[in-house]
Parts: C-alpha cells; sequence; structure tokens
C-alpha cells in the first residue's frame, strides 16, 4: 500500500493511502495520479464536489441506519437478537477493511484544507510517498 501525501503553503501537510485517494477522487469525479495540485482558483469547484459526496455518503449511512432500525422494531424479540449478533459479527469482521470509516469521515482532512488554501489563495498539491 502506498502512500499519498496532501500539502499547501496555507496548512500543514497530512498523509492518506492511496486507496482511500483514489475513492475520494473518484466520488468528486475527478482523474487521479500519483502527483498533482488542484489549482487556487479551482479549489471553490472541488471544495463543492467534495461536500456534495460527503453530503450524499452520509445520507446513505443515515439510510442504511434507519432500515437497520426499522428491521429491529418490526421484528420480533428472536429476530431482534439475531439481527444485534449478525451486526457484531460484522462491525468485527468490518474493524480492519476501508470501508469501516466512511468515506464522509475520510473526506474531512481534505475539506479542511482545501478551505485554508481558499482563504489565503494557495493552491493544494499531493505527492505519493515511498515506493
Amino acid at each position: 500500500m502506498s502512500l499519498i501525501q496532501f500539502s499547501s503553503v496555507a496548512t500543514g501537510p497530512f498523509i492518506l493511502f492511496r486507496e482511500t485517494t483514489e475513492r475520494i477522487f473518484k466520488s468528486i469525479n475527478e482523474p487521479f495520479r500519483d502527483e498533482g495540485a488542484f489549482a487556487a482558483e479551482d479549489l471553490p469547484d472541488v471544495l463543492a464536489r467534495l461536500d456534495a459526496a460527503a453530503a450524499e455518503d452520509k445520507a446513505k449511512a443515515a439510510a442504511l441506519e434507519a432500515e437497520r432500525e426499522r428491521r429491529l422494531r418490526e421484528g420480533t424479540y428472536d429476530e431482534e437478537i439475531r439481527a444485534r449478533e449478525a451486526d457484531r459479527e460484522e462491525e468485527e469482521k468490518n474493524r480492519h477493511r476501508e470501508d469501516a470509516v466512511r468515506l464522509y469521515q475520510r473526506i474531512v482532512p481534505l475539506q479542511e484544507m482545501i478551505r485554508r488554501a481558499i482563504r489565503h489563495d494557495k493552491p493544494v498539491m499531493w505527492t505519493k510517498l515511498g515506493r
């Protein structure tokens, strides 16, 4: 697994796994390259797309949780116990998986960097670390 470092003169750098970065770029319909930059004048558009992707992912998470809660409310006691056990098993299985943390949560550092870069009219750059 390779790492991608984001940086801007307006703020300190942060690092994401390449796979996470690719997922973020895909969510905003942005082609991914190992190295690149968002020009200062493009940042408001990029931020708007990130905000929209985060909102969409939050809505999906809320809908999944609402459906899970509905199933628990409408089921029998035995079904509720089985569902809770299945949820615990799923959580344990997903503990180390990429989607254990939602996309909208992973987007936050980039959103914050871009907000600061916009205030200071600076670009945001990224580069691959390691091999």
